[in-house]
């Protein structure tokens, strides 16, 4: 069975007309229904059930034409992506990150890119964690900026900003009167929670920190990204965690509140596929690492 096999089958039928289907597949009708006869051979029944007045699906053929338009697709796919690999420039970079990364990493790192290869093109992709480690794998993106897990081998990641993460409130909530908020003052508090599959470990990370004091808050929304979150946060439908670069995202209707020390931290991590030697990927990671000491540095003399 090959492939055009398919095609001419769901020609047919979606045209229901081998007339009709020839024209389209721009071929002769007896060359079309020798294929559907060779195909239905192959299958080992009818798929199509003919007059000389109409022709129409057999139940088995109703199957086989959902099967054949997703094997057509999933085929197309792959032509399409194979082509984009060969032909990809190699003075592209495409990347992918959360917004993390679009906060406190690229204000500083892309002017000293765009210095350094002036030439190279940069895509910047806004992607969930969750799918940046796949997308990887699949050449869709060459770098990712995202949280943990990393689960696969053959990424190889490193840390490149740590943050402490702030309580956010709304403005005028009773606890933005305080200079910094204690973890049992969120005890039954209506709380924003992270999605676990969306945030990367931050789920992982305040609810660790919650356990750890005890506190139990009252979960009212769970927001998928940080536009949500905030926005959810801004109409008064409950406070939230969420890392430090957020409070360069708030509203007049917004405020951040540090936690009591020692605060949670989370990792934003830098990650590519193992054995990428691209130099335009090696100068980019060069930037990015030595943004990252200086970040560190400074931290430290705080």
């Amino acid at each position: 069975m090959e492939l055009r096999h398919l095609r001419y089958f769901v020609a047919v039928a979606e045209e229901l007309s081998f007339t009709r289907a020839a024209e389209r597949l721009r071929t002769a009708q007896p060359s079309l229904s020798q294929q559907i006869r060779d195909l239905e051979e192959q299958v080992g029944t009818l798929l199509l059930a003919r007059t000389r007045r109409k022709v129409e699906l057999t139940e088995a053929g109703q199957v086989f034409l959902t099967e054949a338009r997703l094997t057509l697709a999933q085929a197309d796919r792959a032509l399409v992506r194979a082509r984009q690999v060969g032909r990809k420039d190699t003075s592209t970079i495409t990347i992918g990150f959360v917004p993390a990364a679009e906060v406190r990493i690229f204000p500083s790192i892309l002017p000293r890119l765009r210095m350094r290869l002036p030439e190279l093109s940069v895509e910047l992709r806004s992607i969930p964690t969750f799918e940046q480690e796949q997308k990887l794998l699949d050449h869709e993106i060459d770098i990712a900026f995202l949280r943990k897990p990393i689960r696969s081998p053959e990424v190889v990641s490193e840390v490149v900003l740590r943050e402490s993460l702030v309580a956010v409130l709304p403005v005028g909530h009773p606890l933005a009167q305080y200079e910094e908020i204690d973890p049992l003052q969120l005890d039954d508090a209506a709380f924003i929670q992270p999605h676990p599959l969306y945030s990367g470990d931050l789920h992982n990370v305040v609810e660790s920190y919650f356990a750890q004091h005890g506190v139990r808050p009252s979960v009212t929304q769970v927001a998928t990204n940080t536009l949500l979150y905030l926005n959810l946060i801004g109409m008064k439908l409950g406070i939230g965690i969420l890392p430090a670069y957020a409070a360069s995202l708030t509203n007049p209707a917004i405020c951040t509140r540090p936690l009591a020390a020692p605060a949670p931290e989370i990792e934003l991590l830098m990650a590519w596929r193992s054995g990428d030697q691209s130099p335009q990927l090696g100068v980019l990671r060069e930037l990015v690492a030595q943004h990252a000491a200086g970040e560190k540095r400074r931290t430290k003399e705080a």
